[in-house]
């Protein structure tokens, strides 16, 4: 979109629809406060009937008794990330402290317990927050049809909040939020349990998150839809999301650990190589800054469909990567030590 002009016409010599602009951003308000007001009298419905909402906080103290494992915090000291040819650096140097991991295995014995449609847990009134916040708990009545029920000795269930598809629902999402749970889960939990665990959440549909289930040894029959199936349960294994941010190191660990077993070894040349980007983030002058590139050895890695196996080895064998900013980059945790990344940022 062309830049806002002083004048009354845009660049394109049309009558500047600014008004426009400012009469939607005038409606937006008043939806946005309306909406507000009904999540807050629809959870204080929810309290009538008995519902207690807990915090990540209180979560984490109530499931204290039921805890399988932990990781602590950790302590990172992350230096300056500069933006060349900038003063102001894109990243200060940064005192960075991730949170505390866990893995619980919940048994409600005499009291009920549910899943919820989006992947959370009710444990005797209590509705858990184990990743972000359960501020759309109301979603799951909005619900018309009627899940299928299925039961489950175990169940692994690695979400506990609205997947909305904007905020919640891209590729660092699921490999920190769910592909990360479950390894942790994995590692806690006797091995027969865990493969013979049925895992339940809002699914994110796309082929990443079933090559990564497969990576894990969770096989399609063990995978159900937490929006299409109530799975009902003798003992359920939680775990929570850390930080957004600053994953844990226990975390980190534990995704290079079950997932690169499954890889053949990395190659022992290294490359450097450009990520090319065909969408929003698409590099103007790419076919300029290619040629360029080409003049240092980058090999150009184009934009297109790949399969997780083929991403970790892209990364693994890097020795030097550029590109424009992305969820790609997730797939830095890949990297041997004393890779380069030299990200490409909008202004």
């Amino acid at each position: 979109m062309a830049p806002r002009l002083p004048s009354s016409q845009n660049r394109a010599g049309r009558p500047d629809d600014s008004w426009q602009d400012s009469l939607t951003a005038g409606l937006k308000k008043p939806v946005r406060v309306a909406q507000k007001a009904l999540k807050h009298v629809a959870q204080w419905l929810y309290r009538r009937a008995g519902l207690v909402f807990l915090d990540k906080a209180q979560t984490e103290a109530y499931l204290r008794p039921h805890q399988l494992a932990a990781h602590p915090q950790n302590a990172l000291s992350l230096p300056e990330v500069p933006n060349h040819g900038a003063a102001r650096p894109i990243f200060p140097a940064t005192q960075a402290v991730t949170a505390p991991v866990f893995v619980w295995r919940y048994a409600p014995g005499r009291a009920r317990a549910r899943l919820l449609p989006y992947g959370g847990i009710v444990a005797d009134g209590r509705v858990l927050c184990t990743d972000d916040n359960t501020a759309d708990f109301h979603r799951n009545t909005l619900a018309l049809h009627k899940r299928a029920t299925v039961h489950a000795k175990t169940l692994l269930a690695p979400w506990s909040h609205y997947l909305d598809g904007f905020m919640w629902g891209g590729y660092y999402d699921f490999v920190f939020i769910v592909a990360a749970k479950l390894c942790r889960m994995k590692a806690a939990l006797p091995a027969p349990a865990f493969h013979e665990a049925l895992v339940a959440y809002p699914l994110f549909g796309t082929a990443y998150e079933r090559e990564y289930l497969a990576l894990l040894g969770i096989g399609p029959e063990q995978v159900f839809d937490s929006r299409q199936t109530n799975v009902r349960f003798d003992a359920c294994v939680l775990g929570n999301a850390g930080h957004w941010f600053y994953p844990n190191a226990a975390d980190v660990a534990a995704l290079r650990t079950h997932v690169l077993a499954q890889m053949p070894p990395a190659p022992p040349a290294r490359k450097r190589i450009y990520v090319s980007r065909a969408g929003r983030r698409r590099v103007r002058n790419e076919t300029e800054l290619i040629g360029l590139l080409k003049t240092y050895g980058f090999e150009v890695i184009a934009d297109t469909p790949r399969t997780v196996a083929e991403q970790v080895a892209l990364y693994r064998g890097a020795s030097f990567i550029i590109g424009p900013h992305g969820a790609s980059f997730t797939n830095i945790l890949w990297c041997r030590p004393g890779t380069h990344l030299f990200e490409l940022f909008s202004a």
